[in-house]
């Protein structure tokens, strides 16, 4: 199981609690923060996370972006494809797309929630985990593989394996 499907069952288990409102607030207000810094939002995440530094700062950027979409997760639907599902509808999501890959470390948060919010339904949040845990590899394949989802062709599970490992 990887480390994005075990925070999902985490962030599904908040879902089932009674505490899912005030959770779901906390966190989509954490989207107005830089990830991980906005208090009210630590006590959903932090048990989880074991990691520092931008691993950390990604546990709380799906958080908040689970919440934003009221935790409607849909497995096999990441965001690059349900982004190409939208730019047919519009030119300038494409733009966006890109913006998006080629996000820093500044950037990212903002540019994801962007990209989030222009998408409806449901995205494969325990996917976007495992891929920013692996954005800033120097090899770049998360965003070569977002690439070639959106523009039509799938990697191979030998390519999504090495991602994982990495």
């Amino acid at each position: 199981m990887s480390r994005g499907e075990r925070f999902l069952e985490w962030l599904e288990a908040l879902k089932e609690k009674r505490a899912w409102t005030p959770a779901r607030a906390a966190l989509r207000r954490s989207l107005a923060f830089p990830p991980g810094a906005y208090p009210k939002a630590m006590p959903y995440v932090e048990p989880f996370v074991r990691e520092e530094g931008w691993k950390r700062e990604a546990y709380y950027l799906v958080a908040a972006l689970y919440a934003l979409k009221d935790g409607a997760h849909q497995e096999g639907r990441t965001l690059a494809r349900a982004l190409r599902e939208k730019a047919r509808k519009s030119d300038s999501v494409e733009k966006r797309f890109l913006a998006l890959l080629d996000a820093d470390r500044d950037q990212i948060a903002f540019r994801l929630r962007q990209a989030v919010a222009l998408v409806k339904g449901g995205l494969d949040f325990a996917r976007l985990l495992d891929d920013l845990l692996g954005w800033f590899s120097p090899e770049r394949r998360v965003q070569a593989r977002w690439a070639r989802e959106f523009y039509g062709t799938e990697a191979s599970e030998e390519e999504k394996e090495k991602e994982v490992e990495a």
